[in-house]
């Protein structure tokens, strides 16, 4: 099994949520009969090294560091980092608050960056991609040169990568997905985990 089927595997068993005739809340207030709560794999053991190998061979070779939207891109910006220090690229990781700290620097920003780098942001789920468009502004404000952004699963929802695309075209940078919803629920529904 390659490094990305296994993570496949990992996520259907413990983050792709769906029970018959059970409706799941979503952040936008939407009803979906599935959820996909990726910290349960972002979070595990097994799954890291993965996280970290995989993200990182999609980070451009000029980037110095990969970060995202706090609390979700924090274990993947972790994984990604702890895997590259033992590679001969590696990169630091960074969050991105969701308020500017209000004491000392006042920075969006926590972790090891500084104005004028160059990063990629990450992030474990898009729906509508309003978080990573965020944090992709953020980045702009505090100096950073965004190369791209990776996310674990898009929901291919509600605009979702459109919304990341148009937000990365201005800049030259690219989207990356490691998984589509469509993928999951193709291995949910064919027992392939």
């Amino acid at each position: 099994m390659t490094p990305q089927e296994e993570l496949l595997r990992i996520l259907v068993l413990r983050s792709y949520l769906r029970e018959a005739g059970r409706q799941f809340r979503l952040a936008s207030g939407r009803l979906s009969d599935y959820y996909i709560e990726c910290s349960l794999t972002t979070t595990y053991h097994a799954a890291a090294p993965l996280i970290g190998a995989l993200i990182h061979g999609l980070v451009p070779p000029d980037a110095v560091a990969v970060g995202g939207p706090t609390m979700g891109a924090d274990p993947l910006a972790a994984a990604v980092c702890y895997h590259s220090a033992r590679t001969s690229r590696p990169l630091s990781w960074f969050s991105v608050r969701k308020t500017a700290k209000a004491h000392g620097a006042r920075r969006w920003l926590e972790g090891s960056v500084v104005a004028g780098d160059a990063v990629v942001v990450v992030e474990d789920v898009i729906t509508s991609g309003s978080a990573l468009v965020d944090a992709v502004r953020k980045c702009g404000e505090e100096g950073l040169r965004v190369l791209g952004a990776v996310v674990l699963v898009d929901r291919e929802e509600d605009d979702g990568r459109a919304r990341v695309e148009a937000a990365l075209a201005p800049l030259g940078a690219t989207f990356r997905a490691l998984f589509t919803r469509t993928e999951l629920e193709y291995a949910w529904r064919t027992g392939r985990q």
